[in-house]
């Protein structure tokens, strides 16, 4: 791609080119778009992160590493064994309680179920986070709160 734009570049022909990568079992993507002619405007590229220049309204939710309370799911993921069974459920949610953003896995197979379910979807569903009793610094999502996120 990049002797491509070059080659392009000395035509005088301002040209793009997008690059998109998987990666491992389709659990990684890369992009990276590339082109021969610099920014509109004569900007210089940052040279650091600019959150501190963002009101406080869009600036990333706190990240709670040890969290318990009812919490919304905002994406998630089921990984699947070699028979196609679902394995394990990664689910991202945000605590009612402060607005923090969790990272968990299923705490029951129920859940799990529900995580790869064709026909209801996850995102937005209201559930329950615990920190696991078997491993140390985990998190475990259930839709039920009297599930004792076992797996």
């Amino acid at each position: 791609m990049v002797r491509r734009l070059r080659k392009l570049s000395g035509a005088h022909k301002p040209s793009n080119g997008l690059i998109l990568a998987n990666g491992g079992v389709l659990t990684t993507e890369s992009a990276i778009s590339l082109s021969t002619h610099g920014r509109r405007g004569n900007d210089r590229y940052p040279t650091r992160d600019n959150y501190e220049l963002l009101p406080a309204s869009q600036l990333p939710p706190s990240i709670g590493m040890h969290a318990e309370g009812q919490a919304i799911v905002e994406t998630y993921t089921v990984e699947f064994d070699r028979e196609n069974r679902p394995r394990l459920g990664h689910i991202v949610c945000r605590l009612k309680s402060n607005g923090h953003r969790v990272i968990a896995n299923h705490g029951d197979i129920t859940t799990l179920e529900q995580l790869s379910s064709w026909t209801e979807e996850p995102i937005g569903r209201i559930g329950f986070v615990r920190q696991s009793l078997t491993t140390t610094g985990q998190n475990l999502f259930v839709f039920r709160k009297d599930d004792t996120c076992r797996l």
